[in-house]
């Protein structure tokens, strides 16, 4: 609020009660309605914030057009406490075994613990399972994933019809 406004409102509140006063009003009701125009005066000068979306293009989006899984994952990564959501990881997840059973290692498979470990790093396994998984996680996931990809000049494997 700046002084002028200020100045203003004061102005709005005398000029409100010398009105009613002359037109012969009670002073109850000009103390009431000139208080209220001085408060109407004061609350004219607050600076309400501009909506996001005031400046922004207008961009007609295809009815055909839908979030992709992808987009909806991305928000599954919190970037301000690092952690990342159940849907990424549990599709992380199932990537990272389908890869590594291609290889014949099970990651729930107690007897193929080391394997998994040689393969992911020690303990990836374990904290793409647990409660907390951070983004570096599936970072390091992900990279798992590609190195375990299948070498694109061999023939992919026959499917089970």
């Amino acid at each position: 609020m700046t002084l002028r406004g200020n100045l203003l409102a004061v102005g709005a509140t005398v000029s409100t009660a010398l009105a009613l006063f002359v037109f012969g009003f009670t002073e109850p009701f000009i103390v009431g309605w000139s208080l209220l125009a001085g408060a109407v005066a004061l609350l004219a000068q607050l600076a309400f914030p501009e909506e996001p979306q005031s400046d922004a293009p207008h961009i007609v989006a295809e009815l055909k057009r839908r979030p992709t899984e992808i987009s909806r994952m991305s928000w599954a990564l919190n970037t301000h406490t690092g952690l990342a959501g159940q849907q990424i990881t549990k599709r992380v997840r199932e990537i990272l075994r389908h890869r590594l059973q291609r290889v014949g290692v099970d990651p729930d498979d107690p007897d193929h613990r080391d394997a998994a470990a040689a393969l992911l790093g020690p303990d990836l396994w374990a904290r793409l399972t647990g409660p907390r998984t951070t983004i570096v996680d599936i970072e390091h996931a992900l990279d798992a994933i590609d190195r375990l990809a299948p070498d694109r000049t061999s023939p992919p494997p026959r499917s089970r019809s």
